[in-house]
């Protein structure tokens, strides 16, 4: 399959999609950016600023409180949601040549796994939103309460390069369920398949104003969005540090609802307990290098037992041969490359003070073939390190996997709690009583137990401490894009 032809041979869409349709940015800027699978120039996608976003906002508004969407039955939306699945699912392939063309991620990758992905979760809350209920409180002969779940009105949604299409999807798909207008920043290294997804939109039966793709810079695009007094909540997936603007944002405008998912430096704790040292190692490689590790719920800080380090690493060190990066757009391969040079350099940084600093630094021994100019990193491996050391505490968001020693699993608690972060994490064990205190113990959004990665969209995504506040996925989603309303009744004799 000769992916790059095809990419060249369809009309790419680069403007933003604002009510209804496709438009440059007012004062005509691009966004500037090199492929990072050959150095191309990959420029020419719509940058848009302030103007741009009061424009989005201002149709957004007046789609929402027309009711055109907003005051429509759950029925309905469900049906056109429901068909935007479909249009996703016919148009797979553009979603993940888009994708591929824009990051570097594996072509295979997204047409197997992401893309599939976003569908399932975009059915998902579909399918949900006539089960998300109102609730009544019980009455006395004179009075008696009800609480509903009302949209909140035009919602801001700042997505991530990562995972373009499923992080988006957990996040527009209990949006337009509830009824609310939504406003689509991606992240300016992909937003391609954003832009596409627009026009499925209008297919699906979506109103004009009711969602709207705004691409730009995160410091123009994304800090107007996070700003504007129209917009009633901003939901973010990201950087700790961006996260922290956000939320800075939010309160210097109108208080609007916040919902963060941010960095992770995941902990994957290995005990002495554990039989199948070989399979957690073999589990860890699949979560961690898929993607050239950049996954925010990476398990990118493992803590093994004293006992059990020599076997985990000799294990580690042969699965991650499978994970050698190559040309992204051979269909054969499963790892591509880094987003970008950008992205490059800070992972090699990272790297180069592991060697410097004395720590043992392992990387894997295969080759692939890619272009000269490819921004690929081999699965890298440090140990040797203290706890406490910044390659063990920031998140690299790359591949690359620090590996620590516990003396006891009370000293892998101590570790894993020692972290600014708290988004998702693991322990592996055969004691059922070990597994369950740790679980207790470990500070995380989502603890895994003999297994990594493999929940789905019925349970919650979000962190704790400086990985975020909100989750996403599940029913509890619907929480986010909605408010409370209390009425209460009170009936004459």
């Amino acid at each position: 399959m000769n992916i790059q032809k095809r990419i060249v041979e369809k009309k790419i869409e680069k403007r933003a999609y604002i009510n209804g349709r496709y438009v440059d940015a007012i004062d005509k800027e691009i966004i500037q950016k090199t492929s990072s699978i050959d150095g191309s120039d990959l420029s020419g996608i719509a940058s848009c600023k302030k103007e741009d976003v009061d424009i989005a906002v201002q149709a957004a508004k007046e789609a929402f409180e027309s009711g055109i969407w907003s005051k429509t039955t759950h029925a309905h939306r469900k049906e056109v949601l429901l068909h935007l699945a479909a249009l996703m699912e016919k148009n797979r392939e553009t979603l993940a040549l888009l994708d591929t063309y824009e990051t570097g991620r594996a072509y295979k990758n997204y047409y197997e796994d992401s893309i599939p992905k976003a569908i399932e979760a975009l059915r998902y809350f579909a399918e949900s939103i006539d089960k998300y209920y109102d609730v009544s409180i019980p009455s006395d002969t004179t009075e008696f309460g009800i609480i509903k779940k009302v949209p909140l009105g035009v919602v801001g949604l700042i997505t991530p390069w990562n995972d373009p299409m499923v992080v988006s999807a957990w996040k527009y798909g209990p949006a337009l369920a509830m009824g609310n207008s939504v406003i689509l920043k991606p992240a300016e290294q992909s937003s391609l398949s954003a832009i596409f997804l627009a026009g499925l939109t209008k297919e699906a039966g979506i109103p004009d104003g009711v969602f709207n793709v705004v691409p730009g810079y995160g410091e123009t695009a994304g800090k107007a969005l996070a700003l504007h007094k129209d917009v009633r909540g901003i939901f973010f997936t990201g950087s700790s540090e961006v996260g922290k603007k956000i939320m800075t944002y939010a309160g210097e405008s109108n208080m609007k609802k916040v919902g963060l998912e941010c960095g992770g430096k995941g902990p994957y704790i290995v005990t002495e307990s554990c039989k199948n040292v070989k399979e957690s190692a073999k589990v860890l490689s699949d979560n961690m290098f898929y993607n050239q590790g950049q996954i925010c719920s990476a398990p990118s800080r493992v803590i093994v037992s004293e006992n059990k380090y020599d076997e985990f690493m000799k294990a580690l060190k042969v699965e991650c041969e499978r994970y050698v990066p190559g040309d992204p757009f051979d269909d054969e391969n499963n790892v591509g490359c880094v987003v970008s040079r950008e992205q490059y350099n800070k992972i090699k940084k990272y790297i180069e003070e592991g060697v410097s600093s004395g720590a043992d630094v392992y990387q894997a021994t295969g080759e692939k073939k890619h272009h000269k100019d490819a921004c690929c990193i081999k699965p890298t491996i440090i140990s040797d390190i203290d706890a406490t050391s910044k390659l063990a505490r920031e998140e690299i968001f790359g591949p690359v996997v620090v590996v620590l020693k516990a003396k006891s699993t009370e000293d892998a608690i101590s570790i894993a709690n020692d972290s600014n972060y708290g988004l998702a994490g693991a322990i592996w064990t055969d004691d059922l009583n070990e597994a369950f205190y740790v679980a207790n113990r470990v500070e995380v959004g989502l603890l895994h137990i003999n297994s990594y990665g493999n929940d789905d969209n019925r349970s919650p995504f979000g962190g704790v401490k400086e990985s975020g506040l909100g989750k996403d996925k599940s029913m509890y989603a619907f929480d986010e894009y909605s408010d409370l309303k209390s009425i209460w009744v009170h009936i004459k004799k």
